[in-house]
């Protein structure tokens, strides 16, 4: 073989070699490269803390509850105590009508209600001495009376009888010749002095009217007095500037009569008639003795009584009148509107409305997708723009069941008790804030990232947990969640490592 072949076969064998060395570097590097394209694990460590699910939506201040007052009949006002923004407390006046008609029924009824009383104690009290004896002379009269008109009559009655007979007829032309200008002039005099007493008596009343006794008050006994005494003396002087009137001519006419006849008895004798009336009065005159005797009857008692319960009645009526004429405040608030003046005749409408604030309530508005964070007796943080850097706390009370319209959106309306407030500064009706609306809070429990989560059917959930390098896969119970974290009930222990996916890798994209 000449030294050319050799040389052109030792260039083949090198070219070989080359050849060779450039694939194992090529095999080597498509190897390094194919290692390289394998996914990486991401993992997180399973800690313990606490996790808060909320969902956040804009308030404002309303009133815990709005009372409007009106009074329960028209009349005149007379008076407005208080101004809008005024603390009130339960009791207190606010506004008053014109009560003069009123009272002044209050004092009638209780004179009512005293006469009525007298009565009753008079029939149902044990007849006294002066009663019996009357009785009995009444008894002793009358049958007199029947012996007179059975027996005989003396000069000496007859005599009676004649001067009965003349002062009966002096009394019929005294009635016809009517009161002498000195009895008119007593009796003016007599009605001057009593309303004068009456007037005082009345000024003395009005000073102690306001108070809530005041049936038992002196000022009150003695305005009944002077009244009672007013009318006897205005009934008198009327009756003496009128003249007598037909019932007292006739009733005088009779009494003349009646004497003529007794006096034509005497001297001429009793008829039938006449001894059947006077034995009719002795039969009566026995009774009413024996009635007081032996008491009261039981129905004129029932009777009195009714008539006293009656009175009673119309008393009660008659304060409630004049306590209806008060409006007053029934609890505790703010006097958030007056629509009338003093002076004005006002009807059943509203005079004037109270908010309650004793405790500050909150209306909330949450977008819909929060509705299962929208619960009753859920907590509450509120922050109103008014006070920033102040936390309120307080607690979902009442959730609509109807989606309302906010801004053009639906939006779920809640109201938020504010609770244990006593901080000094006030909330004004309208008064926005921002209120966080806590759906659920857990302490202290075993935290994942959400991307751990693998739901393997609806509602159940597992998590890979690395054992030896390895992720094997472990069911777990589920709790709150939120957008990043996840509460673990059972199945994971705080400081396990669990896969959260896999990231990019130099050579490719993985898939979680």
């Amino acid at each position: 073989m000449s030294s050319k072949m050799k040389w052109f076969l030792a260039l083949i064998i090198l070219l070989a070699l080359a050849a060779g060395g450039a694939y194992a570097w090529q095999a080597r590097q498509s190897a390094v490269t194919e290692t390289k394209k394998e996914p990486t694990l991401q993992t997180a460590t399973a800690r313990r803390g606490e996790l808060v699910v909320s969902a956040t939506g804009a308030g404002k201040v309303i009133p815990a509850a709005e009372i409007n007052l009106s009074f329960p009949r028209s009349g005149l006002l007379t008076e407005i105590a208080v101004q809008v923004g005024d603390k009130v407390q339960a009791g207190d006046t606010l506004a008053r009508q014109d009560d003069a008609d009123a009272r002044s029924q209050v004092l009638q009824s209780e004179i009512a209600l005293k006469e009525a009383q007298l009565q009753l104690q008079q029939l149902t009290d044990a007849p006294d001495a002066a009663e019996l004896a009357t009785a009995k002379a009444n008894l002793a009269s009358a049958q007199a009376t029947l012996a007179s008109l059975t027996e005989s009559a003396t000069d000496e009655e007859v005599t009676a009888a004649k001067q009965n007979l003349v002062s009966a007829q002096a009394a019929l032309t005294d009635l016809l010749n009517g009161p002498s200008s000195e009895e008119i002039a007593v009796a003016k005099a007599d009605l001057e002095v009593t309303e004068i007493a009456l007037q005082k008596a009345q000024a003395d009343y009005d000073k102690v009217s306001w108070r809530g006794d005041i049936g038992q008050l002196p000022q009150s006994q003695a305005l009944q007095q002077a009244t009672i005494a007013y009318e006897k003396a205005k009934a008198n002087y009327d009756l003496k500037t009128q003249g007598a009137t037909a019932e007292a001519l006739a009733a005088a006419r009779a009494k003349v009569a009646q004497m003529q006849a007794q006096l034509d008895a005497l001297v001429v004798g009793a008829d039938a008639e006449a001894i059947a009336a006077a034995e009719a009065k002795v039969v009566q005159a026995q009774a009413q003795l024996d009635d007081l005797r032996n008491g009261a009857d039981a129905t004129e008692v029932a009777l009195k009584q009714l008539a006293v319960d009656k009175a009673q009645a119309n008393l009660d009526a008659a304060n409630k009148q004049v306590q209806e004429m008060q409006l007053l405040a029934p609890v505790d608030g703010i006097v958030s509107a007056v629509s009338a003046e003093a002076g004005e005749y006002v009807s059943a409408a509203p005079v004037i409305s109270l908010v309650q604030q004793s405790q500050p309530l909150l209306e909330a508005l949450l977008d819909e997708t929060d509705l299962d964070k929208a619960t009753v007796g859920c907590e509450a943080e509120v922050t109103f723009d008014a006070f920033p850097n102040d936390i309120f706390h307080g607690y979902v009370t009442r959730v609509d069941p109807s989606l309302t319209t906010s801004s053009g959106a639906s939006a779920v309306r809640l109201l938020v008790q504010l609770d244990d407030y006593a901080k000094p500064i006030s909330l004004p009706i309208g008064l926005n804030a921002s209120v966080d609306v806590i759906g659920g809070r857990a302490t202290n429990a075993v935290l994942v990232p959400v991307e751990a989560l693998r739901e393997i059917e609806p509602g159940k959930y597992a998590v890979f947990v690395m054992k030896d390098g390895e992720p094997q896969l472990r069911t777990v119970e589920v709790g709150l969640q939120d957008f990043t974290t996840a509460q673990i009930l059972s199945g994971l222990e705080a400081g396990e490592v669990v896969t959260t996916g896999v990231v990019k890798t130099t050579g490719g994209s993985a898939a979680k």
